[in-house]
């Protein structure tokens, strides 16, 4: 699943009796997850694709030196000339789109990992945020508890002071 940097924005969850409920939030984790691993990958294989352009730029011979003719040039010469002129423009040709396709992978990767890296960012804030959260209702319902149980408390002992205050009058009209 692809999980791009609007859905985690913009993701919320359900409230329930403890928060937000753990499963959806293991959800969008592992959705988080797989996004950042999609693009860890997709940085490796760029990588990789990388190397093998800069060693195939590096296999490609350089043109062969023009000599300096000493006899007058022939039909023939003049067209081996030219055909080695073409292939030293072929070859510089090559060279130079190779070292674009480099530029591009390279230029591709860095946005990749700055990708994945703001979504990292991202999520381990949501966590702190989530964490944060957390702790604020634990605590409030820990105050919550802790009024409730003195209220009972109090209760329970004006029962016990009523009962013993209490007395009946017999006989009497």
């Amino acid at each position: 699943m692809t999980v791009s940097k609007i859905d985690l924005l913009n993701k919320k969850f359900a409230r329930c009796m403890r928060g937000y409920c753990p499963d959806e939030v293991d959800l969008a984790m592992h959705d988080a997850a797989e996004a950042l691993g999609q693009a860890a990958d997709e940085n490796r294989r760029l990588l990789e694709r990388l190397a093998a352009l800069e060693r195939e730029a590096a296999q490609v011979p350089a043109p062969p030196p023009v000599r300096a003719m000493v006899c007058p040039p022939t039909d023939i010469q003049g067209a081996l000339d030219t055909g080695r002129r073409i292939v030293g423009e072929i070859n510089e040709n090559a060279r130079r789109e190779a070292q674009r396709i480099l530029e591009e992978a390279r230029s591709e990767g860095a946005r990749i990992v700055a990708s994945a890296n703001l979504a990292k960012a991202r999520v381990i804030e949501e966590i702190a945020e989530m964490r944060g959260q957390r702790e604020a209702f634990e605590q409030e319902m820990r105050h919550l508890l802790e009024g409730h149980f003195r209220l009972l408390e109090s209760a329970e002992a004006a029962r016990h002071s009523e009962s013993g205050d209490f007395t009946f009058a017999e006989g009497q009209d």
